[in-house]
Formats: C-alpha cells, structure tokens, sequence
C-alpha cells in the first residue's frame, strides 16, 4: 500500500497538477510520501518546497481516497488537503511540468484517479457553496 498526501491548490477554479519526469504525460496533485516520523503538514510541507518552491500559507483536510495508483498497480492511499500557498510555482527535482486545469473539466485520460475520481468531485461541491 502506498501512502501519499496530496495538495489540492486552487486559483480562479483552476486546479494546479503536476507531472514527474519519469512520466511526463500523466498529470497528478503536488505532494509526495511521507518520510519516517514527519507528520502529514510536514511532508506537504517539504513536498512542496522541493518540487515547485511554494510555502503553505493554510492547509484543511479535504479528504482520504483509496484507489489504486496510476504508476503501478498498487493499492493508494491519497489523503488530500485543500491548500493555500504563496510563491509562483517553479519545477524542481523530479517535476517535468505543471499545469492548471479547470475544477469542471471533463478531462480524466492524462490525469491520475486521486484527481478525477476525488479531489475534482470534491472541489465541486466544495467550491460551489
């Protein structure tokens, strides 16, 4: 079982994704696995840093979504946090890219199952209160 906790960063209905180097065509949150005795901010925290040099201004848990992961055909556990951050994202480490997508989109093919069948879902009625 993988473990990993997930930003859900919105700007103007649009939600930040990102894609790693290793597959640069599949997007997926911003975020990472935890490491040993660091506590979920934490990770996200570091996480963020690392890959695309942005500080947590406000985190609220959004949710946990188990699913199986897009890279392998592993059991996931994504525990999501609707994020606030300051800083412009710029890729580093092991991100190719980033993008914004729109909270509506239909899109699902290039983005991984923790977005389409949770955080998108979830922002919907979230965001729309």
């Amino acid at each position: 079982m993988i473990k990993k906790i997930g930003a859900a960063i919105v700007k103007n209905n649009r939600l930040l994704v990102v894609s790693k180097k290793k597959y640069p065509n599949q997007f997926m949150l911003p975020g990472g696995k935890p490491e040993k005795g660091e506590s979920e901010l934490e990770t996200l925290s570091r996480e963020l840093q690392e890959e695309l040099k942005l500080n947590i201004e406000s985190a609220e848990l959004l949710g946990i979504h188990e699913t199986i992961s897009m890279f392998e055909t592993e059991p996931l556990i994504i525990t999501v946090y609707l994020t606030k951050v300051s800083g412009v994202p710029n890729p580093d480490s092991e991100i190719y890219s980033y993008k914004w997508i729109d909270i509506d989109s239909k899109e699902t093919e290039l983005l991984g199952s923790g977005i389409t069948e949770f955080t998108l879902p979830l922002l919907r009625i979230t965001l729309c209160k």
